[in-house]
């Protein structure tokens, strides 16, 4: 009888353990997915500043807002 309560709480140990390990498992995967949306999101402020720094640079901002005025996604 003594055998089977042993055999009851290693089975206990190990179904608690593989619960444990699925919960860890993912919550560090939900951290690397937010990272990775945090670094790409980075990335593309970053891309859009370059751009728009260029654009307003050479002069195309007066075309750009003359044609957002003129046309909506709308029309």
């Amino acid at each position: 009888m003594s055998k089977l309560y042993l055999y009851g709480a290693i089975l206990a140990g190990l179904v608690t353990a593989w619960c444990a390990g699925t919960v860890i498992g993912r919550a560090k995967c939900m951290e690397n997915v937010a990272n990775r949306a945090a670094v790409n999101s980075q990335q593309q402020i970053a891309k859009k500043e370059k751009i728009n720094a260029e654009i307003y640079r050479t002069g195309v901002r007066d075309i750009r807002d003359i044609l957002r005025a003129k046309y909506t996604i709308a029309d």
